[in-house]
């Protein structure tokens, strides 16, 4: 299996509609994005919504948000970006990164190390020289994956993330690189 990158395109509306699949889909919603009650889960994400935020200037220093291909086919998006407000780390040439593997046959399969040594060879390219990682606690998976990449929990946010009718903690990791 082959996997590249490319740039995400925000114009593109096949690219919008992916995103918005990946971000709705029942089984991993609450894995990727934070809501804050129930009202906040029921939203749907829109391919409008991801034409917005790829309009929306970064804030910050270095950042990419990539398209994850295998042979030729979008199968996730990755993405960094350092010294971003999102960071409970201050210190500068700190990296913030997210992943999502859209297609559900290629979990569990070692993409997502795959994606995430990327991304962190990207950050270290731009300078990162740590990066920061925010899982929410009912995600035990991500939570084993990462400290098992060498990522160590140093905060926990209360009552930031709704699932499950309850608020959970955001759990906050680091790595140096």
């Amino acid at each position: 299996m082959t996997i590249t990158y490319r740039d995400m395109d925000y114009q593109s509306p096949a690219d919008c509609a992916l995103l918005a699949d990946w971000y709705n889909a029942p089984s991993t919603k609450h894995l990727y994005s934070r809501f804050t009650n129930a009202e906040d889960f029921a939203r749907s994400f829109t391919p409008a919504y991801f034409k917005r935020v790829g309009e929306a200037p970064k804030p910050g220093g270095p950042s990419r948000d990539l398209m994850v291909l295998s042979n030729g086919t979008p199968i996730g998006q990755a993405k960094f970006e350092t010294d971003t407000p999102k960071l409970i780390t201050k210190a500068a040439n700190t990296a913030w990164i997210a992943l999502i593997v859209g297609d559900h046959r290629l979990r569990r399969s070692g993409m997502g190390t795959r994606i995430t040594k990327h991304l962190e060879q990207q950050a270290a390219k731009s300078g990162a020289q740590r990066i920061e990682i925010g899982v929410f606690e009912y995600n035990h998976r991500a939570l084993s994956f990462f400290t098992g990449l060498g990522y160590e929990e140093f905060k926990r946010l209360p009552d930031r993330a709704w699932w499950d009718d309850r608020l959970w903690h955001d759990v906050r990791l680091r790595k140096t690189l």
